[in-house]
């Protein structure tokens, strides 16, 4: 279960930094800590409207996935990460992403098996809405966030290093976010390492990072399709037939 750890870490490391002169990696923990400070601050808003009801309920339910991407968001536009176009970046990226998630054929399979899906719980319409949204979201917001901001404080300091530092982070922040009760496993790690170190080269080698954000869309497209075709094979009645 998430705790405060992290975000406490990546905060002491951010003054640690400023304290010793390196403004630049200390912005970048302090970025990090807002972050992750949001991945806790988020499922228990949401856990919150479970106990409520009507219009309160609604939208404490809702309000998270909106809150959640906020930090992304507002550290991207501070930064403002050039978002340069290129061909071969984004044609890279498309392919490696597809490649990526097909690896997992046995859950991309079962995410479209119909005879399995008609036996699940019905999906609420607004419950596939909002996770669709919320996997398209995440690809754009950690994209601008860990190859937009990071790329913009760290690559001029440590060059190649960024590669590293931003995968790394980005595969810390799915270690340690279970706030949409993802469960983690060493396949799924392996998957999402090799898929952030691909985007992250391709945008140390190109300047692109519309073919980062293009190769993590693509990435989550498989799963956000899956949710409508849960939806659509099992949908939502009031009747509860």
């Amino acid at each position: 279960m998430r705790t405060v750890a992290l975000p406490t870490v990546v905060t002491l490391g951010a003054i640690v930094f400023w304290v010793a002169g390196v403004p630049d990696v200390a912005t970048v923990l302090a970025a990090v800590a807002t972050v992750w400070a949001m991945q806790l601050i988020a499922p228990a808003i949401r856990r919150r409207s479970l106990s409520m009801e009507g219009w309160a309920s609604e939208i404490f339910f809702a309000a998270p996935f909106v809150l959640f991407f906020l930090p992304y968001v507002a550290w991207a536009v501070l930064a403002r990460p050039p978002l340069a176009w290129d061909w071969t970046g984004a044609v890279l990226a498309l392919v490696a992403a597809g490649s990526v998630y097909a690896s997992n054929w046995r859950q991309l399979r079962l995410g479209f098996d119909r005879e399995l899906l008609e036996i699940m719980p019905p999906l609420h319409f607004t419950t596939a809405a909002l996770r669709s949204y919320q996997l398209l979201a995440a690809a754009v917001g950690q994209e601008l966030f860990y190859r937009g901001v990071v790329f913009e404080f760290l690559r001029p300091t440590i060059g190649w290093g960024v590669v590293v530092v931003s995968t790394v982070l980005f595969v810390v922040e799915h270690l340690g976010n279970r706030w949409a009760g993802a469960v983690l496993d060493i396949a799924y790690v392996v998957r999402i390492t090799i898929l952030s170190t691909i985007l992250a080269t391709i945008m140390f080698m190109t300047g692109s990072l519309w073919a980062a954000l293009v190769g993590h869309v693509i990435y989550n497209l498989f799963p956000a399709a899956q949710v409508a075709w849960r939806y659509r094979v099992n949908p939502y009645r009031s009747s509860g037939t």
